[in-house]
């Protein structure tokens, strides 16, 4: 496929650390082609900004109509607006893509000095806003836009830039007065908390960097919410590996492979921000994983040597649940790790060894009270800001899906792919097992053993198989070989 162009509108730092310098470093380390619309020829320095240095209308449209000339933009990421008359240009260029706006409103240096004017804040919020996909203030910005300062507000005030027309919001925390970065995102239909430990380094042109790796994401064809995690993850592993230079921590960039340690947690109520639990470990490698809808089912296939198994039972009274999760329990001995799904309260009152919830019920699901039960806790995942919700809970086991087409279960996720298997496979190391479920069978589990993931769940290889015991015998035997 074609590198796909993101065009950047800012001012340029003649330090090379924040605006357009760092929003170029930032698209070409995304493997996107940077270009480059300067709003702006700024002085600023350690000190703050000094002057912007405002294009002329004419210079400024007549860059961009070198920028388009021969690329077709797949994204625009701004930043620094000096006055109104660039601003009204930028709207104008707005209206000729159809593509994702990421707006970083900079409204002044954070190391201080001048601020933008009055109409331009206005001009923003009164025009821009409904251009715009992605909104990325941070707090003071915030604060300017809603004329509050109430930071406990943030989520009133980014309602209140949503009824505006805006898209979607993502408030930077990382100037609270907190051990946490966490940042608050809100697209009318979702909202979260993404938060990580803040590092002890002082790095400029961060919140340019932000904005410009989830442009990238989006130009790539990312889901807004995946494209914030990975670039909040691009984010602290620059922090992280920052160079000393003069005055200044030097953001590093890089893509180097993806690190847990860099990937935030995500979770619903700021109270569980920082929050951590404790679910007891379960073996790193737990096998062939056949998920049932009866204990009949559970019954057949532990006299099969099956040591990992999942009752998923649907469309039945709460009697008859309980009563075949009461059967299962029963039949399992210490050797077999029995997980429930969804019904983890019956799950507790039968002593079952785990339950597994999907991301809808680890919304509703009280986890305090399954984790001072000691049951193992398994997560569904489909997507990396899935994975950050599963991290922020630091559950016995993680599972990936689909990995292929399924018929089993409807589902609004397009296929993982065997290569995102083996990704997500290092990515969580020995720190968390990795269970691939979805359109997995017999020839499948034998190509996802060569990715090292220690598990593979699946349905109808073994319960729709001509005959059950042999399907079960054969994927045993490929995965212990």
């Amino acid at each position: 496929m074609a590198k796909p162009a993101v065009l950047l509108i800012g001012g340029l730092d003649p330090q090379g650390c924040a605006g357009i310098s760092a929003d170029v470093q930032t698209v070409s380390t995304h493997d996107c082609h940077a270009v480059p619309l300067v709003t702006c020829l700024t002085e600023q320095t350690s000190q703050g900004l000094t002057h912007t240095g405002a294009l002329t209308e004419a210079e400024f449209m007549g860059q961009y109509q070198a920028c388009i000339a021969d690329f077709d933009i797949a994204a625009i990421k701004i930043g620094l607006i000096p006055n109104i008359t660039i601003a009204r240009c930028i709207s104008n260029i707005i209206d000729q893509h159809d593509v994702p706006i990421v707006l970083d409103p900079v409204l002044a240096s954070t190391s201080g000095g001048i601020a933008v004017a009055e109409d331009v804040q206005q001009f923003i919020l009164q025009d821009l806003l409904g251009k715009t996909t992605l909104l990325t203030p941070n707090l003071p910005e915030l604060a300017t836009l809603t004329q509050s300062e109430d930071v406990d507000q943030i989520e009133h005030s980014t309602i209140q830039l949503l009824s505006k027309g805006l898209a979607a919001c993502l408030v930077k925390g990382g100037h609270a007065d907190s051990k946490w970065a966490s940042d608050y995102f809100n697209d009318g239909d979702n909202a979260f908390y993404c938060y990580q430990e803040k590092l002890n380094k002082d790095v400029r042109g961060t919140g340019c960097v932000l904005a410009s790796s989830i442009a990238s994401q989006l130009a790539h064809g990312q889901d807004s919410r995946d494209a914030i995690v990975l670039a909040k993850a691009y984010l602290n592993q620059g922090i992280r590996q920052a160079d000393e230079l003069g005055c200044y921590s030097v953001f590093k960039h890089s893509m180097a492979a993806l690190q847990l340690e860099d990937l935030p947690k995500l979770c619903y109520d700021p109270k569980l921000i920082g929050k951590q639990f404790n679910f007891p470990a379960c073996p790193n490698r737990l096998g062939i994983y056949p998920v049932v809808d009866s204990s009949e089912w559970i019954d057949k296939l532990i006299h099969e040597n099956i040591k990992t198994i999942q009752l998923r039972i649907k469309d039945v009274s709460a009697v008859v649940r309980q009563q075949e999760i009461k059967r299962a329990v029963s039949l399992c001995d210490e050797s077999i790790a029995f997980f429930v799904n969804d019904y983890w309260q019956t799950a507790i009152d039968e002593k079952a060894y785990g339950v597994h919830l999907g991301q809808e019920d680890l919304h509703d699901a009280n986890l305090i009270e399954i984790e001072q039960a000691g049951l193992r806790l398994g997560i569904s995942t489909h997507s990396y800001w899935e994975l950050s919700r599963a991290l922020a809970v630091n559950p016995s086991y993680i599972a990936l899906g689909p990995v292929f087409e399924t018929t089993s279960k409807q589902m609004p996720f397009t296929p993982q792919g065997i290569e995102r298997v083996k990704l997500w496979t290092q990515l969580l190391g020995d720190k968390y097992p990795l269970v691939a479920i979805g359109g997995i069978d017999q020839q499948r589990a034998e190509v996802l053993k060569q990715t090292g993931v220690g598990s593979v769940a699946m349905i109808s290889a073994i319960t729709k198989a001509v005959d059950y015991r042999t399907a079960t015998k054969q994927l045993i035997n490929c995965w212990q070989k």
